[in-house]
């Protein structure tokens, strides 16, 4: 991250605002792109797949061009979807944490620059919808800043269920950083923009960085104990034997 957002908490908080508006142009964006032009792709390669089928016999070449322009279509139905998924974290509502996670360290390790990513979520994690989105986002973010700031060899995602609770930490084995810096006087917003989720969703956050010794960021959900179901109404008349 360069430059720097300064010392002030209300100028900081003024410029997350400013991003969650900003995230809710590109969500909807992102819903133009996958309802409306990715369907719209999907029908005119459906289409061509008929044409070509008609023609095979008839007229061969024709019919292998227009299989030269349906592999291009499905690299534009595939660049489409992946723009829309890079816009929008509702691919967790849309596929599941887990599928949101692995398309996301994936995406990551193709400009790790040397880093390795290893990815563990256990099979026993569940969570609301609201807390899995934000484990999405802190992922994403303290995945981006490992891998473009702490010169890291290797990063490492886990997210595993604890008694009564849901644990995320992404570590990696970088340079390392001054928590309390760069809370006060940001470089940038990753940082604070993690914070500002974790609040948001009720996630307990803890970041642990040293120089020299690498960084953790860790996101905790405390699962919510479920109500004692209410008695029924005594719906007894007075006088009347229990």
């Amino acid at each position: 991250m360069t430059g720097n957002v300064g010392s002030s908490p209300d100028l900081a908080a003024r410029l997350i605002d400013a991003l969650g508006a900003k995230q809710d142009e590109l969500n909807h964006m992102a819903r133009v792109l996958h309802e409306n032009v990715g369907q719209v792709l999907t029908v005119v390669g459906l289409q061509l797949d008929v044409l070509r089928q008609d023609f095979s016999a008839a007229a061969p070449a024709l019919s292998g061009r227009v299989a030269d322009v349906q592999r291009l279509l499905e690299k534009a139905i595939s660049d489409v979807r992946d723009l829309s998924y890079q816009l929008n974290p509702d691919i967790v509502p849309r596929s599941g944490l887990r599928y949101a996670l692995d398309t996301l360290v994936g995406r990551m390790r193709e400009s790790a620059r040397g880093a390795t990513i290893r990815f563990l979520m256990d099979s026993h994690v569940h969570l609301p919808l609201p807390a899995a989105v934000a484990m999405y986002e802190i992922t994403a973010r303290s995945l981006s800043n490992a891998v473009e700031h702490s010169g890291a060899s290797l990063i490492e995602v886990v997210l595993q269920p604890l008694p009564g609770c849901v644990r995320l930490e992404v570590r990696d084995n970088g340079k390392g950083f001054d928590v309390a810096r760069a809370m006060t006087h940001p470089a940038g917003l990753g940082l604070l923009w993690i914070h500002h989720t974790a609040r948001k969703h009720g996630l307990a956050l803890q970041v642990d960085s040293h120089q020299g010794k690498g960084t953790a960021v860790q996101a905790v959900y405390q699962e919510q104990p479920e109500s004692p179901p209410e008695e029924a109404p005594d719906a007894s008349l007075p006088g009347e034997r229990k």
